[in-house]
């Protein structure tokens, strides 16, 4: 009895093996015939239906078709690609619960807000383009929106969208690659001061816009956004970055000067010296300097004992006033008189006269 129960536990365990091994083939098999792209495309959808089998989703194209509005994508939470590109969709909704969204392509639509993207935490390509080309508005960013995005997107396209600024893009801090072609954007200076804080930031488009034929464009974008890599398609050699970027200090420190430089007038002296704390005969010098118009001279103090004033005035120079005079001490101590050479003889002895006559033989 015992040799015939321990054949049936080895024959149930052969079998309850062999089950299981189907039971892994068939799950592996299903697994195989899961689709994981969804193709809708160019079906002449007016709204998207029900997708069957959701969860197993990851590719979902809905490109080339009418619809209107965004809806039936709530249970596609394990979507990563979503194609909307060349619909008739006027908002931005119903996508909050894509949670492992990574890019998401919306352009040739009709939305004029970028918006509802707080949910989307994973989000690294945005392609939104060509959107309102009917309306003479530009596209708007809410900035909500741009705060919550700004930690995960890399790549966006806003070309062709009337953007007249770039003040929205600083939230971006983790922004790769911006592509900003055909838009109305005309201060490249504001633009360079809204880019330059985004670090990650190494390639830019801005071909077709109105500021690409100013003067020193591209050395303004160049010096302020010193991460930069490709400009406008066109790849940046070290040398010439630094050569720009110092540039731009010079430029910036003398437009700085230009706008806190003291004028050359009267007035302007006296705030100077009252600054440095100089006064007396060098505020009367610096005073005669400042009534040449024609002539535009430096004041430079080195030193409280030094004279600063230029060798091109010193005969110009008018003597100081008594008024400074009793005001402040002289520059240099009066010269000590000569002591006679005789003690006995109180008067100085006459130019040209020995002071011993001369012997008798040399005469």
């Amino acid at each position: 009895m015992k040799k015939s129960t321990l054949v049936d536990l080895k024959d149930s365990e052969e079998k309850l093996r062999k089950q299981a091994k189907k039971i892994i083939r068939q799950k592996n098999v299903d697994a195989l015939k899961r689709p994981t792209h969804l193709f809708m495309h160019e079906k002449g959808l007016t709204k998207i239906p029900v997708p069957k089998n959701p969860t197993h989703i990851i590719y979902a194209y809905y490109h080339n078709n009418q619809i209107t509005k965004i809806e039936n994508v709530d249970s596609l939470y394990n979507v990563t690609h979503l194609h909307l590109q060349w619909n008739k969709i006027t908002r931005m909704e119903g996508l909050d619960c894509l949670h492992c969204l990574k890019k998401l392509y919306l352009n040739n639509n009709n939305i004029s807000v970028v918006e509802n993207l707080e949910g989307l935490k994973y989000l690294e390509e945005l392609h939104i383009e060509k959107q309102n080309l009917d309306s003479s508005d530009g596209l708007c960013f809410d900035p909500r929106t741009m705060n919550y995005i700004g930690a995960s997107l890399r790549i966006l396209n806003v070309s062709e969208n009337k953007i007249t600024d770039m003040a929205w893009a600083k939230p971006l801090r983790r922004l790769e690659v911006l592509i900003a072609k055909k838009n109305d954007l005309t201060d490249f200076k504001a633009v360079a001061d809204n880019l330059c804080t985004l670090i990650s930031l190494v390639d830019v488009n801005f071909l077709v816009n109105p500021m690409t034929k100013k003067h020193r464009y591209k050395e303004t974008i160049i010096a302020r956004c010193s991460q930069l890599r490709v400009l406008d398609t066109v790849v940046l050699h070290g040398s010439s970055k630094t050569f720009m970027q110092n540039f731009d200090k010079i430029v910036r420190l003398r437009q700085l000067n230009e706008r806190n430089k003291i004028a050359n007038t009267n007035k302007g002296a006296d705030d100077f010296f009252n600054l440095h704390m100089m006064a007396g005969p060098r505020a009367k010098s610096a005073l005669s300097i400042s009534e040449f118009s024609n002539q535009k001279p430096k004041l430079t103090a080195v030193d409280s004992t030094y004279t600063f004033m230029p060798r091109a005035f010193w005969r110009t120079r008018h003597p100081p006033s008594n008024k400074h005079q009793a005001s402040s001490p002289p520059m240099e101590p009066p010269p000590i008189p000569k002591q006679p050479l005789n003690p006995e003889i109180k008067t100085l002895p006459l130019k040209g006269i020995l002071k011993k006559p001369m012997p008798m033989k040399y005469i």
